[in-house]
């Protein structure tokens, strides 16, 4: 495999200042299109691609599964949806609600009675989350995804290509895998995708992500990439901008990078009509605090309004030294 290293070509504020904002390929210096490890001026381990990592019979045992979660709308991806006042203005209406406020990429529709919601929300994209979430204080417990509780069988069909990311992960990312294995060990299998590091998939289609950094996931893990494509098409390049680096994506191949550094997608240009849909697997940090099933939805029974209880963050401490010292 091939290697390389790379100094930054731009300062962190002119990266910082690219989030929400769309990018093309004057940012790219490093086109990478085989398999290769990247570095960066650290010797730190920045990006691996992986050609045709993923074998053909489980990619079509993926497909229709992952394109019918992907096919759902989802207003909730933030800064990855774009800056909204170059698209929108007060007064349009998206999703059968009337724009009442924009702040930066996200706006706040306006109530039959007209006042404000209590709700932002981002533009909307064809995307979805299987596998499990961590608890939030709207909903301060753990618990399976709407998808993939209610599409048990067809999930279980995505374990192969997604068994096959986290082997992929596990060669060519070792000391970030042996990390983030540790962390889903140490959890509660009910809310972990069995013999994985992860507990959580996002699956976009045809999605194109402006400039963003991720959130909720395990800081000292890895982010993972996985596209099933058909149809022929150009860009949907993943470029980290503060490198120059674009890589390239293509069906069946394998990409994992530092999705802490900022990134997103070149626009794509058709040639034949065709779908991309691209596939995110990682570990959602807080899900280490997750109890059993039968313990989550005991929370949910007894309206437990704190997400952590004491005990809990005992417990987690313990459990984040002893994962430091890996």
């Amino acid at each position: 495999m091939k290697k390389i290293r790379l100094q930054p070509v731009l300062s962190d504020e002119t990266t910082n200042n690219l989030v929400g904002k769309f990018i093309d390929n004057t940012f790219i210096k490093h086109h990478i299109k085989e398999d290769t490890e990247v570095y960066n001026e650290k010797n730190e381990l920045l990006a691996v691609l992986k050609k045709n990592a993923v074998s053909k019979k489980n990619i079509e045992l993926a497909r229709l599964p992952l394109r019918r979660a992907a096919n759902n709308t989802s207003q909730n991806r933030g800064q990855a949806a774009g800056e909204l006042e170059k698209i929108l203005k007060i007064g349009d209406i998206v999703q059968g609600q009337v724009v009442g406020k924009i702040k930066g990429s996200r706006y706040i529709p306006l109530l039959k009675n007209g006042t404000l919601s209590n709700t932002c929300l981002a533009l909307p994209v064809k995307s979805s989350v299987i596998g499990y979430m961590d608890r939030y204080p709207r909903m301060p417990y753990c618990r399976t995804t709407a998808y993939t509780q209610k599409n048990l069988l067809a999930f279980k069909s995505c374990l192969p290509y997604i068994k096959d990311i986290d082997t992929i992960f596990k060669m060519y990312a070792p000391e970030r895998y042996a990390k983030q294995k540790a962390i889903a060990d140490a959890s509660s299998p009910d809310f972990v995708i069995e013999d994985t590091s992860f507990t959580t998939v996002t699956v976009n289609k045809n999605f194109r992500t402006a400039c963003h950094t991720d959130a909720g996931d395990f800081a000292k893990g890895f982010g993972n990439l996985g596209v099933i494509s058909m149809g022929k098409y150009e860009g949907f390049i993943t470029v980290i901008p503060k490198y120059g680096l674009g890589i390239d994506v293509q069906n069946s191949d394998i990409a994992l990078f530092d999705v802490h550094e900022v990134h997103g997608n070149t626009e794509p240009v058709k040639i034949t009509h065709y779908e991309r849909i691209s596939v995110v697997c990682y570990y959602r940090e807080k899900m280490i605090y997750c109890g059993s099933q039968e313990y989550e939805l005991n929370r949910a029974k007894t309206e437990t309004k704190k997400t952590m209880l004491p005990n809990e963050i005992k417990k987690v401490k313990k459990i984040k030294q002893r994962i430091n010292e890996i």
